[in-house]
Formats: structure tokens, sequence, C-alpha cells
């Protein structure tokens, strides 16, 4: 029973907050770096890039490699990185569509035209 003027907590409001309590407890900590790897292999973590170092979006937030493993960014540091990542994206995505021109011309029949080599008079 409840003290009066002590307001009532559910079971679900108490499991939320002991997740909430939980998941602060894991955004503190470095994580091994096994682990970071285990869960991008297991498509539960996304890293940004294919590149050294690249930032990895779990939980909500940024990661990014420290000597200890992995540690989150904050919460500011998370949402500018969601704003370089969607511009980053976009690039990626929009230079992969872009074939080089002797590629378009192979496929077309087409020969490119010949390079002297480098030196050659």
């Amino acid at each position: 029973m409840a003290e009066p003027g002590t307001p009532t907590v559910t079971w679900a409001e108490r499991m939320e907050l002991l997740k909430d309590s939980a998941q602060q407890r894991v955004l503190h900590a470095p994580m091994p770096t096994a682990a970071m790897e285990q869960l991008i292999a297991d498509g539960k973590a996304d890293a940004l890039g294919r590149f050294e170092g690249s930032p990895v979006r779990y939980m909500d937030r940024w990661w990014r490699p420290d000597g200890l493993g992995w540690v989150a960014l904050d919460e500011a540091a998370s949402a500018e990185l969601d704003l370089h990542a969607e511009r980053y994206h976009a690039a990626t995505a929009a230079t992969a569509s872009v074939r080089p021109p002797a590629v378009a011309d192979a496929e077309h029949g087409q020969t490119p035209p010949a390079r002297p080599e480098a030196g050659a008079a």
C-alpha cells in the first residue's frame, strides 16, 4: 500500500525506469571492440561507412572507437552527427550512381580513345 501523498508507480513504469537505468550504465561505459564488431555483424549496430574509425550508431547514439573500446557520444554530439550522416549517405548514394565514362562507353560497345603512355612524346 502506498503512503499518503506518494504517487503509485505501476509495474510497467518500474520496468521502464530499470530499462532506462541499465541503458544509462551501458552508454557511460566503454564497450569492448569485439562486442561492437559482433553487434555490427548481427545488424544491431550500423557503421556510418566502410573506413577506419567510422562511427557506429547503436542504442540511438553514435559511438566512436577509443583506446579502451567504443564510447558513446552524448546526445548533442549524436544529434549533430545524425545531420552529418544524412549528408554523407546522400553524397555516397549520388556518387555510387555515377559511372566513369570508360565503363559507360564499354557498356554501349564503344571503346574509349587510346591514351598515350606517360612520358611518350
